[in-house]
């Protein structure tokens, strides 16, 4: 197999699904494909550098099943959900999430992707990279109850995921009670 940056990428995903966030390593990844770990690197950096690109490309993957449009209160309640869904279905993502850097090459194509996006709904980019944060901290906030050591406690109390769901329909409408236009708050 030829490596590529995104070869490595998918397997260090199937990885991680498979074997957990500690199993991700360099040399791990590249036994996997039959190479190197300083093939790898030459690729995709370093470990970090590796996370990060994880991490980017599940949340873009998440950004691809949001249905784009409709009003924005609509938009950002699937963006949660979208998030929701990829989170859960990754194996020990909350950590990955707060392993991985953010990754430099990737910074300016999320704000592009996630601008264009709420744009479309009527936000104004201030406010709406607001919201999307506030949304983003409230879903992985949840998927860390949900994943860590006290999820099944926590699942015992309520209904995780009827909870994250009304939690993330409050918040979104917090914010299009909070008196503000949508369109304002330039930045």
């Amino acid at each position: 197999m030829k490596l590529s940056r995104d070869a490595i990428v998918d397997e260090a995903i199937a990885l991680l699904q498979e074997e957990g966030l500690e199993a991700v390593s360099l040399r791990n990844v590249a036994a996997r494909l039959d190479a190197k770990a300083p093939s790898l690197a030459r690729h995709v950096g370093d470990k970090q550098n590796l996370l990060a690109l994880m991490s980017t490309r599940l949340f873009f993957e998440a950004l691809d099943d949001v249905v784009p449009g409709g009003p924005w209160t609509d938009w950002m309640v699937r963006f949660g959900q979208a998030l929701w869904r990829k989170q859960r279905s990754t194996r020990d993502a909350a950590m990955l999430i707060a392993a991985a850097p953010a990754y430099v090459g990737s910074i300016g194509a999320i704000e592009a992707r996630l601008a264009a996006q709420m744009a479309a709904t009527g936000l104004a980019p201030a406010r709406g990279m607001l919201i999307q944060s506030a949304v983003q901290a409230l879903v992985t906030g949840w998927t860390g109850f949900a994943t860590g050591p006290q999820g099944e406690d926590i699942a015992r109390l309520v209904a995780i995921d009827a909870a994250m769901d009304s939690s993330l329909r409050a918040l979104v409408h917090g914010f299009a009670d909070d008196g503000l236009d949508p369109a304002d708050m330039a930045r």
